[in-house]
């Protein structure tokens, strides 16, 4: 007899003594506790981390990589979007700390008005895993959130199991923060959904770096509010390549000082391809071979188009295919379109968006980019499980539609987000955490640097 994913799921759990409420306890070789448990060490789940220790809570954060940065440093994705509007400064906090130390070291660009910032990706992991040290979080690298967590009879999380190298470690905690890309915990228990249908999420790119780039031709800085970063003479080449057959599709291109900042290298995102379900095995396989299928074609197509990129090699490729969107959390809050545009402050704001809303169309090499006419307001509540006592969630989970969404996905905007639903974590550790007084915690938070626009 053949088994299907589900019912080979169901007999393994089975075999290991699964109850249905969690991954079997008699699985582990050992208990962990911690205040406060961070799923994921991207650049939400780092700063997360880093904010509840700083407030005193004991935290242990768990990254299925052996670093932290995610999507930054595994990814090659950058630069880190977006610090400033209209030249003003709209993240602050632990995020601009964190930018600064790496401008200290020669690793990031800092000054650009549009309020990007290029970085090196080894600074990067450095100066996050000394920030982490500094606090005192209990970091557990190539360790990863695998299965239902353990629930209590409130439905309150007791437990989650953590394999490392394919051994279970049981890790218990007061509170729960989720920052991982595709909801390992909110995937779970009715706490999230899947934010698009079947079919129409975000295409998955896979960025690279070139070397041998002519960069004093090549227009590698973006220093000005709504000014596009992608390449025209690049864009059309590729245009021509797909209609040739040469490569399926192509996003941006976008060839420019993001994840480096070193003279003759550039960052690329130009791949895509489509998966229906990010969360499958098999779709995510195919979806990155086809993509590394199409690097060295598209790299072919960019020496053969522009004068700068003629004697570009490959220097290095993506760890990890990156995906756009997943699942968000079922929060207290859901942000609307009509809210997020119009900018107006909340009283529970912890964050400010200022990147366009950036919406990268399925089946297609097409992007809707639209330009924010003032910053919007990310609340508190959108981060707070309706749905769950001591669970939270940040960066690509945060509850909204999908044009706000398209704007708070990015990077400086997941750092805000946060630190904010780590400050929320070690927060009143003994209440609800839909009970909280969210403004309490907003202003705790601008004690820290952070900018809420309240």
């Amino acid at each position: 007899m053949t088994l299907g994913r589900r019912g080979f799921l169901g007999g393994l759990l089975a075999a290991c003594g699964s109850s249905g409420t969690g991954t079997s306890s008699a699985m582990s070789r050992c208990t962990l506790h911690a205040d406060v448990f961070v799923a994921g060490a991207g650049p939400a789940g780092f700063v997360a981390a880093i904010a509840a220790a700083r407030c005193g809570a004991r935290v242990t954060l768990a990254e299925s990589l052996g670093f932290p940065g995610g999507m930054a440093t595994a990814g090659l994705v950058g630069p880190i979007s977006k610090f400033n509007f209209g030249g003003r400064r709209v993240v602050g906090g632990i995020a601009w700390e964190f930018v600064e130390r790496m401008a200290a070291l020669g690793g990031a660009i800092t000054d650009l008005p549009k309020g990007n910032v290029p970085f090196e990706t080894e600074v990067y992991r450095r100066v996050a895993r000394e920030m982490l040290e500094e606090a005192g979080v209990r970091c557990l690298w190539q360790t990863q959130v695998c299965g239902e967590p353990e629930l209590a009879s409130d439905r309150a999380i007791r437990a989650v199991m953590l394999s490392t190298g394919g051994f279970f470690t049981r890790l218990e905690a007061d509170r729960f923060i989720d920052c991982t890309a595709s909801g390992a915990i909110v995937g779970h228990c009715g706490f999230g959904s899947f934010r698009s249908e079947k079919g129409a999420a975000q295409p998955l790119s896979l960025c690279f770096i070139l070397g041998g780039v002519d960069t004093d031709k090549a227009r590698v800085l973006v220093r000005n509010d709504n000014e596009r970063s992608r390449n025209p003479v690049l864009r059309d080449a590729l245009d021509k390549a797909m209609k040739a057959g040469r490569i399926r599709s192509f996003g941006g291109p976008w060839a420019v000082w993001g994840s480096t900042m070193r003279p003759g290298f550039v960052s690329v995102n130009a791949t895509r391809t489509e998966a229906s379900d990010v969360t499958d095995p098999m779709e995510i396989a195919e979806a990155t071979a086809r993509m590394r299928r199409d690097i060295p074609v598209i790299i072919d197509v960019m020496r053969e188009a522009d004068p700068a990129f003629r004697n570009a090699w490959l220097a290095a490729t993506a760890t990890i295919s990156g995906f756009r969107e997943c699942r968000e959390i079922t929060a207290l809050h859901r942000v609307a379109a009509a809210e997020f545009m119009s900018g107006e402050a909340v009283p529970d704001a912890i964050a400010l968006a200022a990147h366009p809303m950036d919406r990268h169309i399925a089946g297609s090499s097409a992007q809707s980019l639209t330009f924010l006419e003032r910053p919007g307001v990310i609340p508190l509540s959108a981060l707070v499980s309706a749905k769950c006592p001591n669970l939270l969630a940040a960066g690509g989970l945060v509850a909204a539609e999908s044009a706000p969404f398209a704007s708070m996905r990015v990077q400086a905007q997941c750092m805000a987000t946060g630190q904010a639903a780590g400050v929320a974590a070690a927060f009143a550790p003994k209440e609800d955490v839909r009970s909280l007084d969210l403004v309490a915690i907003r202003r705790l938070c601008e004690s820290h640097g952070v900018i809420t626009g309240a």
